[in-house]
């Protein structure tokens, strides 16, 4: 019997897509206006979403997800898992990096080994963290060992585990790498003007080449200058275009929008402890219910936004169709917070950073003033993103002297599953979340060790139903539209990750 299960398992994720060709070089050239900055070229060091949408255009992943969201092989030809805790890559064979050294097993050995390497102190450890041991089989074909059963490593290698050079990346220190990276993606990094634009080139090496030879990134994080670049002509695409700038977009002639429901999902966080009211459960369902999430998404959001019952959205693995948004009821939202002995309501400080999220301070002003209809009083404190990160990663938050605070974050679900989520807002070990239930953490853990994919997703949507209906851990929102602007000579297909990468945008 057991023997049939692992069988059907390695049917169930063995997959091969056609390799990859070297096609003609490319031509043209474009220009783009991105609002999120690139710290850094090194590709295992640390994560973001402004890091995951440039270092692909340098660096390959074994996997990968196209536009649509599917996932499947990329530097990798196929892949499979030969039993619970080994899978298996094979190679596209005769690949080079961009300076000429192979890609091979060896490399993909280096990569995840440093990656791994606590003297890097990667941001990414805790994603490979799974990894006992990578085993160089021949040449072309490496395998990934696990410490225990997880699933959720394919997801995971689609966005993270960059595979580079062994001797380049031995030979260099981290302050040279960061800004010489060597990869074998669509591009080289041509120059880097820190804080101000990214030039690429294409790699004459590349096996999946870019639309177009030249890609120019210019950063404006201030949202009315970028439009004004793009109306203009000074650049050819713009990413997180304002809902209130649509208009002007689209009536310049020289423009068009683009839309698309993305997983990146605005909620606030509750730091829960015996010292602070929230830490009834009364009253975190009271503060859901006192948010019209309707009116947020229609009028300060304009439509591009869907509310969400906990954390994910149709398209994760694992979703829950049958729960829906906290409904608004500040009628029932007063007498819960009656009920916990909160009649009068009480006050507490909730931070934002500034300029991160879409239309973020507007909605969080909004949802203050609904709680201040039930009687409590949110003080919103708007900070730069460093110093608010000081604050909500510290484990110190949990101390009962330390005041208690709400914090307004949104998360990229690039991995389409709500373990991601779970992991990254309501796990204990979490460095973000503020709720801790070793009965969720031990649900959270089960369901990642669980390789039968029906069984998995149903443990998840039952970790939503317990999370939505039972704990209240935070305050679920919405997910939002991503909204990019571009000129009518460009072609390009929104990602379903809601992701800007250069080397995707082509010229019609």
């Amino acid at each position: 019997m057991k023997r049939k299960l692992v069988l059907a398992l390695v049917l169930a994720v063995s997959f091969m897509w056609p390799a990859g060709s070297v096609n003609a070089a490319s031509k043209g050239k474009i220009v783009l206006g991105m609002g999120g900055k690139l710290t850094t070229f090194d590709p295992h060091r640390f994560s973001s979403l402004p890091i995951s949408m440039h270092h692909p255009n340098i660096f390959d992943t074994l996997l990968s997800r196209r536009p649509d969201g599917s996932m499947g092989p990329h530097l990798a030809k196929s892949y499979k898992m030969t039993s619970p805790k080994v899978w298996e890559f094979k190679l596209r064979e005769g690949l080079k990096f961009s300076n000429g050294a192979p890609i091979n097993a060896e490399a993909v050995k280096f990569s995840f080994e440093r990656i791994l390497d606590r003297k890097l102190k990667s941001k990414q450890y805790s994603y490979f963290k799974t990894i006992a041991k990578i085993e160089v089989v021949n040449e072309y074909t490496a395998r990934i060992h696990t410490k225990k059963p997880d699933p959720m490593l394919p997801p995971t290698l689609a966005i993270y585990g960059f595979i580079v050079p062994p001797k380049y990346y031995k030979k260099h220190e981290l302050k040279f790498l960061a800004r010489n990276p060597i990869g074998s993606g669509p591009y080289v990094l041509k120059k880097w003007r820190k804080g101000e634009e990214v030039i690429y080139e294409e790699n004459p090496n590349a096996w999946n080449k870019p639309k177009v030879k030249t890609a120019v990134v210019k950063f404006i994080p201030e949202s009315t200058t970028r439009v004004s670049a793009l109306i203009s002509g000074d650049v050819d695409m713009i990413d997180n275009l304002p809902p209130g700038l649509r208009g002007r977009v689209s009536s310049s002639g020289n423009a068009r929008v683009i839309s698309k429901q993305s997983p990146r999902t605005h909620y606030i966080l509750m730091v829960i402890k015996e010292s602070v009211p929230w830490n009834d459960v009364r009253v975190r369902l009271a503060m859901n219910l006192a948010i019209d999430r309707s009116s947020i998404t229609k009028n300060i959001m304009m439509g591009l936004a869907k509310p969400v019952a906990i954390l994910d959205g149709p398209v994760s693995f694992g979703h829950n169709p049958a729960l829906k948004p906290y409904p608004y009821n500040p009628t029932k939202a007063k007498k819960l917070l009656a009920d916990a002995g909160h009649s009068k309501g009480f006050s507490f400080d909730i931070y934002i950073p500034r300029g991160r999220f879409m239309m973020g301070k507007e909605a969080l002003t909004a949802i203050a003033g609904m709680w201040a209809r039930i009687g409590i009083k949110a003080n919103v404190k708007v900070m730069e993103w460093g110093s608010m990160k000081k604050i909500v990663t510290n484990r110190n938050k949990f101390n009962a002297d330390v005041p208690g605070f709400l914090y307004y974050l949104a998360r990229m679900n690039t991995a389409f599953s709500t373990q991601h989520m779970f992991n990254g807002a309501i796990s204990s070990k979490s460095i973000y979340g503020g709720f801790r239930d070793k009965e969720v953490d031990d649900m959270i853990g089960e369901a990642r060790q669980t390789m039968d994919n029906a069984a998995r997703e149903k443990k998840y949507q039952e970790i939503g139903r317990v999370l939505r209906d039972v704990k209240v851990p935070i305050i679920s929102l919405y997910q939002e539209y991503r909204v990019f602007g571009l000129s009518k000579k460009i072609s390009w297909t929104a990602r379903a990750d809601g992701k800007l990468i250069a080397s995707e945008v082509g010229l019609k």
